[in-house]
């Protein structure tokens, strides 16, 4: 049997990983809503330089370094969300799932970034639909993940 101040040394140790424990479970959900809605704020941004780029009202190289820095940004939180620990509340197959979507994403927004260099009005007006269907998807799989963010 240990000495009781070695006992309570281990209990105190016991007591901070379990503390330390469950604190990495909750943030776990909170980084990947976090990151989720870093996506959808820079898919947003997309969307709308795209929208006023075809209506005339941002010029071409605003547009294309706002696209492929939305490009980007996509990257870095592809990255982010592949790194965070799970836990229950977050399954692997879920994260997968958002990880094939981010990357779609940031594909479109790439293609979109092309056409707007190419001068493009019909295509960036394509890839705006083609995003905007990606973005629900995205909805969807925050929803099932168990996200609340739009």
């Amino acid at each position: 049997m240990p000495e009781p101040s070695k006992l309570g040394s281990v209990i105190n140790c016991l007591l901070i990983l379990t503390l330390l424990a469950s604190c990495s479970s909750k943030n776990s959900a909170e980084d990947m809503d976090k990151e989720t809605q870093s996506v959808s704020s820079w898919v947003a941004t997309a969307n709308m330089v795209g929208d006023a780029w075809i209506r005339g009202a941002v010029p071409n190289k605003y547009a294309e370094q706002t696209l492929e820095r939305a490009t980007e940004e996509l990257q870095k939180e592809k990255n982010k969300i592949d790194k965070i620990k799970l836990s229950k509340d977050v399954s692997e197959h879920n994260r997968s799932l958002l990880l094939a979507e981010v990357l779609q994403l940031a594909n479109k927004i790439e293609e979109m970034s092309r056409a707007v260099a190419k001068k493009n009005n019909s295509e960036v007006q394509q890839k705006l639909g083609e995003l905007a269907v990606e973005k629900q998807a995205l909805n969807k799989l925050i929803k099932v993940a168990g996200q609340t963010n739009e």
